[in-house]
Parts: C-alpha cells; sequence; structure tokens
C-alpha cells in the first residue's frame, strides 16, 4: 500500500519522520480525524489529496513517464 499511517505523539499531538535522499514525501495532517499519513510523491505526475466535507477523502497518484 502507498499511503501508511504515522505515529503521533498523543501528548502534544507531534511526529518525527526522516527524510530520505532522492525522495519526495507528502504528509497529511488531519486535524479532525487526529490522524497522519504519509505517502511518497510520483516521480512524473501528479499526487492529488482530495477533501470532502472539510474532511481529507482521498489521495490520487497520476504517474506518467517523460519522452525525450
Amino acid at each position: 500500500m502507498r499511503i501508511r499511517e504515522i505515529e503521533l505523539n498523543l501528548e502534544d499531538m507531534s511526529l518525527v519522520e526522516r527524510l530520505e535522499p532522492n525522495k519526495v514525501k507528502i504528509i497529511v495532517l488531519d486535524g479532525r480525524a487526529g490522524k497522519a499519513k504519509m505517502c511518497e510523491a510520483v516521480h512524473h505526475g501528479l499526487t492529488i489529496i482530495e477533501t470532502a466535507k472539510g474532511k481529507t477523502a482521498r489521495i490520487k497518484f497520476e504517474e506518467s513517464e517523460l519522452f525525450n
């Protein structure tokens, strides 16, 4: 699965996530649900975070290849 839940420190609602060389990570902080989720952005394309009624609904990935 591309999206994984990140553990939160419930005392102060903080989190710790490390940088990884050559990767772009997207972290979604959902204060309504009290959850944090992370995914890696696609190499070429779009990573879209959709909301509905003020809540996180889904994350879409649209990938493509560069044509040189």
